[in-house]
């Protein structure tokens, strides 16, 4: 059976002894299901930096796409290269990630909890993996500052699948949808404009 939260998951899977090591496959199959969570909103936090080097945000829309297409296929958990989970951390990495991993997900958890679960619904988390998916193709878009939102609202998305709190699921849809909606009435503004 699953810990309550993610930090106390992490916190035993983690908690290895002198000389052993932990697989990236060991560490994702404790967390199971909140993995694609975790993934987002770790994924997200460079993102929130207003500008980032040429084709970091390029790169973080197509891990994105890659992750939400998964979720669009009603996929449990997430599917990574065998290579990336044969991956060992060592002793230290471990303990380190312990120290400031654990740390990060107990603060978040401070805000979101289990509540709403009426929104974990097939349906919402097809909508969910849906507007990850275009959050991910708007960081294709050379338009400058446009991955601070987007990383934004994943990140709350990420939130919600990561503790079960249907209220963040839903600040992150309609974050998404106001920025999609935002897009494209500007598009059709200037494209408008242009036309005239």
């Amino acid at each position: 059976m699953q810990d309550d939260t993610l930090s106390a998951a992490l916190q035993s899977v983690l908690s290895v002894r002198t000389g052993c090591h932990i697989t990236v496959d060991e560490l994702m199959s404790r967390i199971a299901e909140r993995g694609f969570g975790m993934l987002l909103v770790l994924l997200a936090l460079p993102t929130l930096v207003p500008v980032l080097p040429p084709g970091s945000a390029a790169t973080i829309g197509l891990i994105y796409t890659f992750i939400g297409f998964q979720m669009l296929l009603g996929r449990k958990y997430p599917w990574l290269p065998q290579r990336i989970r044969d991956f060992r951390l060592s002793e230290n990495a471990a303990r380190k990630l312990r120290e400031r991993g654990v740390s990060f997900f107990k603060n978040l958890e401070r805000f979101s909890r289990a509540r709403w679960l009426f929104m974990e619904t097939a349906l919402m988390l097809r909508l969910v993996a849906l507007t990850i998916i275009l959050m991910g193709f708007i960081l294709f878009t050379p338009l400058p500052f446009m991955n601070t939102i987007p990383a934004l609202a994943v990140m709350i998305l990420g939130t919600g699948l990561l503790n079960r709190d249907g209220l963040f699921l839903l600040i992150g849809l309609v974050l998404s949808f106001s920025l999609l909606g935002f897009i494209y009435f500007g598009l059709a503004a200037l494209l408008q404009g242009l036309w005239q």
